[in-house]
């Protein structure tokens, strides 16, 4: 591995499983040290001195900004921000309560607003500069049915990204989106493993051009490739990582 993020801190939400837990191994695997803030501690990382966990919900703003608090205490500052921390339930719009829809809404959206905000502050304190990198979904652009809060607080968080690309480029701060596609996750979490059936995950497959599930280090290597210094010059971009799921309706054969 290279050693790319020598000296870097980063502030990973969620970084405890699935996506996230790609991201810090990644991350450190290549020098960095990572801050986590997600509900719950992973041993996966218990041994590990470059990572830190905030065990806390990213959807409390004073949470948030213990966790940047506490990084900062121990690392000196935060370079890198990665915003993957999700709620993500399945319920038709019909079905499903006010309080659910504000919940996603405060964990996806004001959540990924509060650590932006809070990372912002403290790179323009110390005079700009530093990446961030939003995870959203290729659902912002293609909706399912029964994931219409995931898929319209992703939307959220990708006009939110635009909007600080063009508040915080003058400053030196990049900011851009990962837009994963499906992503077998298993493996790499003990939270909610199960979610899909073997049915479902079939079907996701076959909507797929490449013909296979993505894998969380493929979306690990594209946040990495946007946080390092080689990306310099992109700001504002989605890049999606699907497999090409998103180029067209590749389900509806000739």
């Amino acid at each position: 591995m290279s050693d790319r993020f020598e000296s870097k801190v980063a502030l990973v939400t969620g970084g405890s499983n699935g996506l996230g837990r790609a991201i810090t191994q990644a991350l450190t695997s290549e020098g960095a040290r990572v801050g986590i803030l997600d509900l719950q501690e992973s041993e996966v990382f218990a041994n590990n001195e470059n990572v830190l966990t905030v065990v806390g919900d990213v959807a409390d703003p004073e949470t948030v900004r213990k966790a940047f608090d506490t990084v900062i205490a121990r690392w000196g500052g935060v370079d890198l921000l990665v915003n993957d921390a999700a709620a993500y339930p399945n319920t038709l719009v019909v079905d499903m309560p006010v309080e659910e829809w504000r919940r996603v809404f405060e964990v996806n959206a004001s959540g990924t607003f509060v650590c932006c905000q809070t990372f912002a502050q403290h790179r323009l304190a110390r005079g700009g500069g530093g990446k961030i990198v939003n995870i959203t979904t290729g659902s912002a652009r293609s909706p399912r049915p029964a994931g219409s809060a995931y898929a319209a607080s992703k939307s959220a968080i990708e006009t939110l990204s635009n909007t600080l690309a063009m508040e915080l480029g003058p400053h030196g701060i990049n900011v851009n989106v990962v837009a994963p596609g499906y992503i077998d996750v298993r493996g790499w979490t003990e939270a909610f493993p199960d979610r899909a059936s073997d049915d479902l995950r079939a079907r996701l497959v076959n909507s797929i051009p490449l013909g296979v599930a993505g894998r969380p280090m493929d979306i690990a290597h594209a946040v990495l490739f946007l946080l390092s210094d080689v990306a310099g010059h992109i700001s504002g971009a989605v890049l999606a990582v699907d497999g090409g799921s998103g180029a067209g309706r590749f389900g509806l054969q000739p």
